[in-house]
Parts: C-alpha cells; structure tokens; sequence
C-alpha cells in the first residue's frame, strides 16, 4: 500500500510540473490582458477542477509560475553571486550575464507578468518579492561586498549598490523588449551595459 501510495504522489507530482510548464508558456505569451482561470485551463487542455486540484485557485497558478520562473534562474544566480577579484570585474561581469536576459524575450516576459499580477494582488507581490527580487538583489549584494565592502561595516551600502545596479538594468531590458523601445529608439544593450559598468564601478570605487 505504502509502495503504490508513493508512485501516485509521484505520478501527481508529474503532472503537476507537467501543467505548470505548460501554464508559464501561456503566462508569458500572452499579455493582451491577464489570464483568467479558464483561459489556462483551456491553454492547458483540462478542465478548471483539475487545476483548482492542482492549484487551488488562479492565485495558486500565478504564485506557482512565479516559482517555477525563480527555479530556472538558479544556475544564473549562483553565477551571480560568486565575487570577483575587483568592483570593476565584478559590475562588467555582472553586466555580461544581464546581456544574457536582455538577448531573450523570456526574461522580460517574465517580469512583466509578475509586474502586472503584483499590481492587482498583494500576495503574489509578495511571493515576486521573495523569490525573484530578493534573491536576485542578495546574489548581487554577495557579488558586490567583497570589493565594496571588504571589512563588512557598510552594509547598506552593498544593498543601495545592489539596487542601483538591477534597476537600471531591468529597466533597459523591457524598455527594449516590453515596451517595443527596440523599435521606437534602439538601443545597443552591449554598449549600454559597457557604460554602466564603467559609470558605476567607478562612481563607487572608495577612494585610497
């Protein structure tokens, strides 16, 4: 009994990934407007009690995605996060791995899903909050302090760099992107990111 009981949760738990998957392609593919509960469920090819079951309701289905969209990010993150020899690698190479967002649609599609469905609910702002805002600004904040802040005494300057340094850059990418930017006013993203690096790294070089 215990053995079969486990290959079900097992088979749930497959399905489950299995919809979400299918579910996040339907989140960021179209953003006319946002995605009803029964606009997913047809999407997905079931029916709405079968992601209530899965889900529990349409905030269930966004918190999920928003999981499942910080789970791809893992990898990059780590990469983030690792410091470097000085401030100036550090924003450069940070700068390099920011062009890899930029060079997709997936990234500010992402982003601009959870912008809009944290507009509208408290919950899932918070849930965009802690697992991809957070996470993203902590990585850069350990990438950061080893050169910005080597003895440790000015952590909140390590976070005011770190903010400074993601806002712009997310910014820039659905400028270009979302907003359609690449067709209004281009903008070349190697360069731009070559100039903040240059402008922040040496904005915020203590001095000797």
């Amino acid at each position: 009994m215990a053995a079969t009981a486990a290959r079900a949760e097992r088979g749930a738990g497959d399905r489950k990934t299995e919809l979400l998957h299918i579910l996040a392609r339907t989140a960021v593919s179209d953003r006319s407007a946002p995605v009803s509960l029964r606009q997913f469920a047809i999407r997905a090819g079931v029916s709405e009690p079968t992601l209530r079951h899965y889900f529990n309701d349409r905030q269930g289905v966004v918190i999920a995605i928003l999981a499942l969209f910080a789970d791809g990010a893992r990898d990059w993150l780590v990469r983030c996060a690792q410091p470097q020899a000085s401030l100036e690698a550090a924003v450069s190479g940070y700068g390099d791995m920011a062009l890899e967002g930029a060079n997709t649609d997936q990234f500010a599609q992402a982003h601009a899903f959870a912008l809009v469905e944290s507009i509208h609910d408290p919950l899932v702002a918070r849930a965009y909050l802690d697992t991809i805002i957070e996470p993203s600004l902590k990585a850069i904040e350990a990438r950061l302090a080893p050169s910005l802040d080597p003895d440790g005494t000015h952590c909140d300057q390590v976070r005011h760099a770190a903010l400074a340094l993601y806002a712009p850059v997310l910014i820039a990418v659905l400028h270009q992107r979302l907003l359609k930017g690449d067709e209004a006013r281009p903008l070349d993203m190697g360069a731009f990111f070559a100039d903040l690096a240059k402008l922040f790294a040496h904005g915020l070089k203590q001095p000797d």
